[in-house]
This record gives structure tokens, sequence and C-alpha cells, in this order.
């Protein structure tokens, strides 16, 4: 019964920590925190959210394959369709991962890949957590229970409030804050002769 709690606890962190990401993610590109945090704190913690909630997901699966109730197979932690305990439910998980992993993978590649593909590939950013979303409330087995109702609508609807806010304010972000001149040129000073 540990590995069960243990491997619904770990999935419910993945989800919390994705949607942490995602959210900040929105928040970061709407320039509504440009002035209160700096733009290297606001990355950190974005970049650290999505790697816990990754780290999780890699515990989520390895106790789904030890847990004596109902081990899955590697397979039908892989591949789409291939678990026979709510296939369909599995599946989106398992579409959710990949697009995590992706996203992820290509966020830590960014300076080989190049921004432009990156960004591309980063949008699969919401519709991984909406994927997520989908395999909590259709595959979790606390899906029906009042908290985990609360916690499915309160995320859903704050990122879909997001996802508008981003799209109506596109145009209208702030141009980027050019670094601030140096009182003296570094190319021009000496060193300090010795005494």
């Amino acid at each position: 019964m540990i590995t069960w709690i243990l491997l619904r606890a770990a999935g419910i962190g993945a989800y919390v920590a994705l949607f942490l990401s995602v959210a900040w993610g929105l928040v970061m590109t709407t320039g509504v925190v440009a002035r209160r945090v700096s733009k290297p704190a606001a990355n950190t913690f974005h970049a650290a959210v999505a790697t816990c909630g990754l780290a999780l997901l890699g515990v989520h699966l390895g106790l789904l394959l030890v847990d004596p109730y109902m081990p899955f197979r590697w397979n039908q932690v892989l591949v789409p369709m291939a678990s026979t305990y709510r296939p369909v439910a599995i599946a989106i998980g398992v579409g959710a991962m990949y697009l995590v992993v992706a996203v992820l993978a290509t966020s830590w590649a960014r300076k080989r890949i190049g921004t432009r593909r990156w960004r591309r590939i980063h949008l699969l950013a919401t519709p991984a957590f909406v994927l997520a979303l989908l395999h909590g409330l259709f595959a979790g087995s606390d899906s029906g229970q009042t908290w985990a109702i609360a916690l499915y609508g309160a995320t859903g609807s704050l990122t879909l409030f997001l996802v508008l806010v981003r799209g109506l304010t596109a145009g209208l972000r702030p141009a980027p804050r050019e670094a601030p001149a140096r009182s003296l040129d570094a190319r021009k000073r000496e060193p300090a002769s010795a005494a």
C-alpha cells in the first residue's frame, strides 16, 4: 500500500510542479513580474520547478513499475494504448510525459537548437499541462475526492485565465530593458601600480 500512496503523491506532485512552471512561464511573458522579480531569478524558479516536476514524474513511473497491487510493464508506461487499465487515460498521460520531456530537453539544449526552434517547442508546455490534467482526472484514483476536484478545477481555471491574458497582451509587452551603461570603460582602465 505504501508504494501506491507514494506513486499517487509523486504523480500529483509532478502535476502541481508542471502547473507552477506553466503558470509562472505565462506570467513571466506578460511582463507582470518584470518590475518586481529579476529575469534571472524568474527563469531560475521556472526551470527549477519544471525540473522538479520531471523528477517527480520519474518517481511516479518508477513506482508504477514496482507496485505490487497493480504493476505496470515498461511498454504500458511508454507506449500509448498499451495499458489494459484505463487505456485512453493512461495514453493521455504518456502523451503529456513526452511533451514535458520534449519541452525540458529542448530548454536544456536551447543554445544548440536556437531560440526560434526552442520557442516553438516550448509552446507545447501548455498542451502538456492540459493532457496531464486530463490524465489525473480520468486515471487518478483520487480524482473523485473533493480536494482533487478543487485542485484540478483551480489549476485548470487559472491556466486558462493566464493563457487568455497572454493572448490578449501579446502585442503589448514592454520592450526589453537595456543593460545600464558602465561609468568607466573597462578597456581603458589601467591596473593600479604597486607602491
